[in-house]
């Protein structure tokens, strides 16, 4: 690899492993770009729950050796049809992107917290082990 590729290779790498790092510049940029914050929060959430779950995939796979991506990815499709079906019960008038916009943000907060709960799970895991 080239020296730019192993830099972008790391970097990418980093925000993986530390996604509250890419949540943090995605919102800098998004600030300095549109000068809203609730809206620069917004855009730095729906970017970086990629790292989240990525990060949350690698961190069960580091700690049981399994992939569970096929299950993550699940929870997203069932996650969209409870938020299509309460949405479809609450105004009987489906909005996709409000809907979606609702799913994303809720594996948002679902995700962040799992990155939490599974950096505490592997590091006791790996004192006592």
């Amino acid at each position: 690899m080239t020296m730019i590729g192993n830099l972008l290779a790391g970097f990418i790498a980093t925000l993986i492993t530390v996604p509250l790092i890419g949540l943090y510049l995605v919102y800098l940029i998004s600030v300095k770009v549109t000068r809203n914050k609730v809206f620069a929060l917004k855009v730095a959430v729906d970017v970086s729950l990629i790292f989240f779950v990525l990060s949350v995939h690698f961190f069960i796979l580091e700690i049981w050796g399994i992939s569970l991506i096929g299950y993550v990815l699940a929870l997203l499709f069932l996650t969209a049809i409870g938020f299509t079906i309460a949405h479809w019960r609450m105004y009987t008038d489906v909005q996709f992107i409000r809907i979606m916009k609702g799913v994303w943000r809720f594996q948002f907060v679902l995700f962040f917290v799992l990155h939490f709960v599974l950096m505490f799970v592997g590091f006791t895991a790996k004192m006592y082990a």
